[in-house]
């Protein structure tokens, strides 16, 4: 006869699925991301007069001209319509999480300056490390379902209009970015600026596990509610397929969902929240053929 058994994996899982709780964590891990763009910036990018990319590299650039103003509240400035945009296109829960990383990063690029050893001399290591926190800062809060801001509030809202690569859109302001680099700082930080934003890029890309797209299969007894909720919630089809229950030979529904990798965060809390009893799985998806915005339902 078969035991039941409590694990604290199991336990953690049950802790995340209370609301509250799980807003706690997320905002937790963008205030962390928000840290690590603030020291980036601080502590790397501006004393070797490297560019940050998109908006925070405009700042930059500002900030060198105009000293009184500070690049933080730039960047606030600059994410105002960013945001109004976000708010139309995109879910309360990404709207909120980017507002609080944005004025967190804002914050803390203006107000927290930690002290420590830099190799300063080493421009090499300098435009690294400061890419390396820049890339850790953007991935942290597309992973929990919000965003740093800047020009990934354009990323995301192109990606989920057309499905297409997350890091498309910020291709034009990055050149802009690396062309005013070498035109206020000379052509060698021009050069670091690009390897700052390559490393950025790469971090992003390795935290997001390389995949764009995620086929989450979902079996469960609340299949017609569950696909119902998906499409009025996140804005996606799916395809249902009937099933039975091999060990309790109940009726069960096999919901399939193509999603982007922001969205499924999103997906797990609804299942949860829907049927604890569900079962679901993710697999990685290299590439989707025919309407993905508008996937069979």
């Amino acid at each position: 006869m078969p035991t039941r058994f409590s694990s604290p994996t199991v336990h953690v899982k049950k802790l995340r699925s209370y609301p509250t709780f799980d807003f706690i964590w997320r905002v937790v891990i963008v205030l962390i991301g928000d840290l690590a763009g603030s020291i980036s910036v601080n502590n790397f990018l501006v004393p070797a007069h490297i560019l940050s990319g998109g908006l925070t590299g405009i700042a930059q650039i500002l900030h060198h001209y105009f000293i009184f103003l500070p690049i933080g509240t730039l960047y606030f400035l600059f994410n105002i319509p960013l945001f109004l945009l976000g708010y139309r296109f995109l879910g309360r829960r990404f709207v909120v999480l980017t507002a609080i990383g944005i004025v967190g990063f804002s914050l803390a690029t203006d107000l927290i300056h930690l002290h420590f050893r830099t190799p300063h001399h080493d421009l090499l290591l300098m435009s690294l490390y400061g890419g390396v926190l820049g890339g850790i800062s953007s991935a942290l809060a597309i992973r929990v379902g919000g965003s740093m801001g800047g020009t990934d509030i354009l990323s995301v809202v192109f990606y989920r209009l057309t499905g297409r690569n997350v890091s498309s859109t910020g291709l034009v302001m990055n050149v802009i970015v690396l062309l005013l680099s070498v035109t206020v700082f000379g052509t060698e930080a021009g050069m670091y600026t690009l390897v700052s934003m390559f490393a950025t890029a790469r971090v992003i890309a390795a935290l997001m596990h390389h995949q764009q797209r995620k086929t989450a299969l979902i079996v469960t007894s609340k299949a017609n509610e569950m696909a119902a909720a998906i499409n009025s919630r996140l804005t996606r089809g799916s395809t249902l397929m009937r099933a039975e229950g091999t060990y309790s030979n109940a009726e069960l529904g096999v919901l399939m969902c193509v999603l982007t990798v922001i969205e499924i965060a999103d997906l797990k809390i609804l299942v949860q929240q829907m049927d604890e009893s569900a079962f679901m799985t993710v697999l990685d998806t290299t590439e989707v053929l025919g309407q993905f915005r508008h996937i069979i339902d």
